[in-house]
């Protein structure tokens, strides 16, 4: 949700408000840092800057963050001079909504965005020179073709870049008048790709990738003839790559298959300049699994497995390797010559000497496996510390989220946990161990051990079916009607003390009536014989009174009614069905209600809402046709009325005027007597 104030700042900076909801999501998604922008030669501007935005996060898909903006306040609170670690204690305090006052410089590439697309770091794989030359051509009124040319080879480069591409056009103006024929053909040829670049898509192998991946970029008809290359899961061919990141140099396509058991060994950083994101390689581990393809230390990653990392923080690129689903890896990387400047750290040369310390426990537990489980959120597994007689103590598997990757993935309650990831969990406590599990992100890589052999494992479930069968039978066994206990989807016969108070309770169901399959209760009042007991629920549907049936198909709404008000002498015998799940019908009842007359309903709330306990004929025809003493109100104009007291009822039925709606709950049960006979 964005909501804009439109005020200016000076030097064509825009301010306005931008509110994130982080409901349903991990984070809001931006990375920020304290930092300054220089305005002029002798002026700067500090404060807090984003330096980040997470892919699918509510900072990426409201589309109006930028890498680059200041933020000036937090929910009202001026940020201007606070340090980084007051603000992301802001943000921890703000639960699931922040209002952010969003400083963003540069008017003129906030004014670009709306005819050149870009969103978070994204940027639409448009032709370059034709978006450029077109540009141009509107200011000068068609003439300078030569720098409209330059300027579309330099985008994305600065205003340096900009001086530096205009001198060369002035030193060399037959290359620039080759490239503008060549690309003046081009653009008759294609057709411009409009698309919206933001989000996710699925390619036809069923990968989720960008909008803005190079496996997404649009060829036109001469390009797909010249490409005679098979597209991958991810979409990439080198046609698209090279037309999707046509300003980079050097792009390269490199795929290997992840080994679970071995690091990827690959060191990141970001770029020399703090203003720009990048992703670079600052050092290939030799025993790593990357040592042994064609990257290098400078090479920029502009993709992996459909994750556009151009323009992104290094940082959340660790992130994006982490999650990357399947064992193939496919990354995009531009070559960069040595000389050119853009990694902001010296090539990493030394890394540290790794050692596996889990391969032990295949030799000393040679049933030991290892299992994988991708971590969304969670693992779906609980463990404890205890102690078997085969291997003594450690942390064993004690239960399993019904559904969760770790049940998809092979673990069991009971397993004995021996390492996470690289970690051994042999001698570790209860804390150890879960703290492990819960620093673990991305795919998480298990040693368990089973220890239960499958004759146990077959005598645990002949006995566990055993003591089935045996509670079967206690069940079947009759109860005394005075204790009975009333379970689910079962006729229960119970003995109800009354003693010639009343049973306290209203119920539906007659001929005249709109439940006519069975007398239900939907409501009991505290202060009867029915409460008393504690045993009866409202929704519970009595099938027979001292022996004789309730056939509501044949009695009046009276005749039933009068059943439940008798005053029985000592006790009462019940037959009680309650069915598992509640078998109900809801509808809604709208209509407007006049000013200073009455709804003419009498309630009695309850845990389930409002039960009609009268109503007065004549007052409103919607409630005359529709509704019936026995009804059950659960939302009066969408408000719950589950649980509420009757003040609060009261007063929500008193005060409405105009349009009201009402959802009504009534039951629809299953016909369980018979007609009595002529």
């Amino acid at each position: 949700m964005v909501q804009f104030l439109g005020k200016q700042g000076t030097a064509g900076e825009l301010i306005h408000m931008v509110t994130l909801d982080k409901t349903g999501k991990k984070s809001f998604g931006i990375c920020i840092v304290r930092g300054e922008v220089k305005d002029s030669p002798n002026t700067k501007t500090t404060g807090i800057f984003i330096k980040g935005i997470v892919p699918d996060s509510p900072a990426h898909l409201c589309g109006r963050l930028k890498v680059g903006d200041r933020i000036l306040s937090l929910n009202g609170k001026d940020v201007r001079n606070s340090t980084e670690q007051a603000v992301i204690d802001l943000i921890k305090e703000a639960d699931f909504k922040i209002d952010l006052e969003i400083q963003t410089f540069d008017k003129s590439d906030d004014q670009q965005a709306k005819s050149d697309p870009r969103s978070n770091g994204y940027m639409q794989a448009k032709n370059k020179f034709n978006q450029e030359q077109t540009t141009n051509n509107n200011a000068a009124g068609g003439q300078g073709m030569g720098m409209g040319m330059g300027q579309g080879q330099g985008q994305g480069q600065g205003m340096a870049g900009m001086n530096r591409q205009q001198s060369m056009q002035k030193r060399n103006t037959t290359f620039t008048a080759s490239m503008r024929q060549k690309h003046s053909n081009y653009a008759d040829e294609d057709d411009e790709d409009t698309r919206d670049m933001t989000g996710r898509i699925r390619t036809e192998a069923g990968y989720e990738i960008d909008r803005a991946s190079a496996g997404n970029c649009k060829l036109n008809k001469q390009e797909k003839d010249r490409d005679k290359e098979q597209e991958d899961d991810f979409g990439y061919t080198m046609a698209k790559i090279n037309k999707r990141y046509n300003m980079m140099k050097d792009l390269r396509r490199i795929e290997i298959q992840r080994d679970a058991s071995k690091p990827l060994g690959l060191a990141l950083a970001g770029h020399k300049d703090r203003q720009k994101m990048a992703c670079f390689v600052a050092g290939v581990d030799p025993n790593g699994a990357l040592a042994s393809v064609d990257i290098k230390p400078g090479d920029e990653i502009v993709e992996v497995n459909g994750n556009v990392l151009k323009n992104r923080c290094h940082l959340n690129a660790s992130a994006v390797f982490k999650n990357v689903d399947g064992d193939k890896l496919v990354m995009i990387t531009s070559r960069r010559k040595p000389n050119d400047e853009g990694m902001c750290v010296k090539p990493i040369k030394k890394f540290p000497t790794a050692s596996d310390e889990t391969k032990f426990i295949f030799d000393q537990f040679p049933k030991a496996r290892t299992v994988q489980v991708r971590k969304e959120g969670f693992l779906g597994i609980m463990v404890i510390y205890g102690k078997h007689a085969e291997v003594g103590s450690g942390i064993f598997i004690s239960d399993l989220r019904e559904g969760s990757n770790a049940e998809l993935a092979g673990v069991k309650v009971g397993d004995m946990l021996l390492a996470v990831n690289q970690d051994v969990t042999l001698e570790s406590n209860y804390d150890d161990a879960t703290g492990l599990l819960k620093r673990a992100e991305g795919v998480v890589t298990m040693i368990l051990l089973t220890l239960k052999s499958e004759e146990a494992v077959k005598a645990e479930k002949a006995a566990e079916e055993k003591k089935k069968e045996e509670a079967k039978k206690e069940e079947e066994k009759p109860q005394e009607p005075a204790t009975a206990e009333i379970k689910p989807n079962k006729k229960i016969l119970i003995e109800l003390k009354v003693e010639k108070k009343p049973m306290g309770v209203i119920v539906c169901g007659g001929k005249n009536n709109h439940v006519t399959t069975g007398c239900v209760i939907t409501h009991v009042y505290p202060e009867g014989q029915v409460a008393a007991d504690k045993r009866l629920k409202i929704f519970d549907h009595i099938c027979d009174i001292n022996g004789t049936a309730i056939h509501v198909g044949s009695m009046t709404t009276l005749k039933v009614h009068q059943l439940f008000h008798t005053t029985y002498e000592r006790t009462v015998n019940l037959t009680v069905f309650r069915a598992d799940p509640p078998e109900l019908e809801k509808f809604n009842v709208d209509l407007m209600k006049k000013a200073g007359k009455e709804l003419g309903l009498s309630l009695s709330p309850n845990e389930i809402g409002c039960t009609i306990a009268d109503l007065i004929q004549g007052q409103y025809p919607e409630i005359d046709s529709k509704l019936q003493r026995g009804d059950i109100i659960t939302k009066f104009n969408g408000d719950s009325l589950e649980g509420l007291p009757f003040q609060v009822c009261y007063a929500l039925f008193k005060g409405a005027n105009g349009k009201v709606s009402m959802e009504v709950t009534r039951p629809k049960p299953t016909l369980r007597t018979e007609a009595p006979k002529a």
